[in-house]
């Protein structure tokens, strides 16, 4: 239930207000919103401090009534509803970018400029640019509501420097969760990036989303011996993540080729494809987070199958102590992502099941 009540809350007042559906919200006319700005976080590199004060900013630019439909208390149901299903199949909580005034949308995506490394910036401009590539290329596009316009944001805890916060932003194809507590970025668990198209043109600017993802799977399986490779294989190319949206708390049996018994190159080349997931977040985070998983790398498996050629039908599972990782690539004429990125002791900062 939404209903923050603080008086550290100054930004805010008078919350406790019935949840509102985003979807029930008129859409503002907009110039063409794909290509997204460019990444360039307004408050130095990103970082709590900076999301802070882009969280801040963008959520004063909101009358009273608005930013009652954007803010949720630390715990509400809310913020594990996510899904990564089109919007007109799920409805969502917060504000979507449609509803935003053009100053607005400006402010967000410095907010997520301010919260993300720019190899995660870069992601979520990938997924909205496929989002606005579908739109046009698709009949059932307006009936789905396919378009770049219905990502939403929502705040669970008031931003501050002092208290745990979070947000997230997702629509089709992407679901990001990060948590801040005591001014720092603690989790990134869970997190959904996915895309259809993979390599396509739009407004003439060539896009290759989540291809290197793919790549950094099979350049570890392809390094491995024979003897390795038949350890590592995944079996089957699932028709779905096994921990996706709505997945909260499971933690599928670990399968494939474990961390021991890999050499120090193949141990690299893991480390590099878990790198492709957690450098979405900031440094602050990323740094310290590479640092865990390398520590817990012995213990870590991978597992893998599929071939090297983007589009093509693959799977691929990380699996560790603090760490869950999937990559489903369901193949088709235009190609089809879905990846997750869990640490599900830490889920939505420690709050999750």
């Amino acid at each position: 239930m939404k209903a923050i009540s603080t008086a550290a809350a100054a930004l805010i007042l008078a919350l406790a207000v019935p949840p509102c559906l985003a979807h029930e919200a008129p859409t503002h006319d907009h110039a063409e919103l794909v290509p997204v700005p460019a990444y360039a976080p307004p408050f130095g590199e990103a970082s709590a401090a900076a999301s802070l004060q882009a969280a801040e900013a963008f959520l004063a630019s909101f009358d009273e009534a608005t930013r009652a439909k954007i803010l949720f208390d630390l715990d509400a149901s809310e913020r594990a509803a996510w899904s990564n299903l089109p919007a007109g199949l799920v409805p969502r909580a917060g504000i979507s970018v449609g509803e935003m005034s053009d100053v607005q949308r400006k402010l967000l995506f410095e907010f997520l400029a301010s919260s993300l490394r720019e190899d995660g910036y870069r992601r979520v401009m990938d997924v909205m640019a496929a989002e606005a590539f579908l739109n046009k290329a698709r009949s059932s596009s307006e009936r789905r509501k396919i378009a770049p316009e219905y990502y939403w944001i929502s705040f669970y805890g008031i931003p501050s420097a002092t208290t745990p916060w979070g947000w997230h932003f997702g629509g089709h194809h992407l679901g990001l969760n990060l948590s801040v507590e005591g001014n720092r970025v603690t989790s990134m668990s869970p997190s959904f990036i996915g895309t259809e198209p993979t390599m396509f043109v739009h407004g003439g600017v060539e896009y290759e989303a989540l291809v290197d993802m793919h790549h950094a799977g099979y350049a570890l399986y392809s390094a491995l011996d024979a003897a390795r490779r038949a350890q590592a294989d995944a079996g089957r190319v699932h028709r779905d993540l096994r921990t996706g949206p709505g997945r909260d708390g499971f933690v599928p049996p670990a399968i494939g080729l474990v961390g021991a018994e890999m050499t120090a190159n193949q141990k690299r080349l893991l480390m590099a494809a878990i790198d492709r997931w957690v450098s979405t977040q900031p440094s602050e985070d990323a740094v310290r987070r590479m640092a865990e998983l390398e520590a817990d790398l012995d213990r870590t498996y991978f597992a893998w199958t599929g071939i090297s050629e983007a589009n093509a039908r693959a799977y691929m599972r990380i699996q560790g102590p603090t760490l869950i990782i999937e990559l489903v690539s369901r193949g088709g004429s235009l190609g089809h992502y879905h990846t997750i990125y869990r640490n599900p002791t830490l889920e939505y900062g420690g709050l999750g099941p």
